[in-house]
């Protein structure tokens, strides 16, 4: 992994994220681009200056504020510590963002989860959805945490169908390095009689495909499987959860659905892996 894209807000209650993202590109090896999407009001818009002009002066302040802000929070040498800057103006943060990875797409795409504190709601459940349906990375989100943020345990989501292998093949990216644990997990729903023959049968495939030895199977039986999942986060030590966002039926894509948004935010806790069916190959 060569590149870790943190698109952040610059708020006080963003530092514990730009933390986190700084610790995984660290371990990673990874390049960390942080980037800012700041948009100009109407009211400054109907002034004597030009657009190209008031975009340009705030360009600078948002990058000067954005440098100390990672100075002052990360406390590294930022050239050391293989950090970049970007700064975009776009009255869309969402558009903003995908402009940013269209051109040149990350290897890994981290954003925060929207909280009461988020002053511009940097990933509310309209941004969700768009960048889960167009992102042609994966894509990290990360809730407001508190104390360390070590990765010892990661869970993939799996229905045991082909694409799950080549989103375990680019998990095991994130987890060699941290040398953690991923454990695969299916949700076993309606009485399903041939999970146990599925699993056999994904675990020989894996095993071929996947040149990663840290890996574990394991079914739970639950009446639903967002309940289910979130029943084995809280029962368990999990420091990552990861998801396959499949094209007909993506899972993230209906806990951000408005009636959802509150009910993940309340109980899922920890970061969220996104991998994009579409964008596997």
């Amino acid at each position: 992994m060569k590149t870790i894209l943190y698109a952040t807000d610059c708020s006080e209650h963003d530092i514990a994220i730009l933390q986190y993202a700084y610790e995984l590109s660290a371990k990673l090896n990874a390049s960390l681009i942080l980037l800012h999407v700041f948009s100009i009001p109407p009211i400054r818009l109907s002034t004597i200056r030009s657009h190209k002009y008031l975009s340009s002066q705030d360009k600078v302040e948002k990058l000067n504020i954005l440098k100390e802000y990672a100075r002052k929070n990360i406390k590294q040498d930022v050239v050391k510590a293989q950090i970049k800057f970007q700064v975009i103006e776009n009255a869309s943060i969402t558009e903003g963002i995908l402009s940013v990875i269209k051109e040149e797409p990350p290897h890994l795409l981290l954003v925060g989860m929207k909280d009461k504190h988020t002053a511009r709601e940097l990933f509310s459940g309209n941004i969700a959805k768009a960048l889960l349906e167009e992102v042609n990375c994966p894509l990290l989100i990360v809730p407001n945490m508190e104390g360390t943020h070590k990765i010892k345990s990661i869970v993939y989501a799996s229905d045991f169908e082909k694409d799950d292998i080549n989103a375990i093949s680019k998990l095991v990216e994130i987890a060699e390095p941290f040398n953690v644990q991923i454990k695969i997990l299916h949700i076993v729903m309606n009485n399903e009689n041939d999970e146990e023959e599925q699993m056999s049968r994904f675990k020989e495939v894996v095993k071929q495909k996947v040149e990663y030895q840290n890996i574990e199977f394991q079914l739970v039986s639950y009446p639903n499987v967002y309940d289910g999942l979130r029943n084995y986060i809280s029962s368990n030590n999990v420091d990552i959860v990861a998801i396959l966002e499949r094209e007909e039926h993506g899972f993230l894509k209906k806990l951000f659905h408005k009636d959802l948004t509150k009910k993940i935010e309340s109980n899922i806790k920890i970061p969220m892996l996104s991998f994009n069916q579409a964008n596997l190959y």
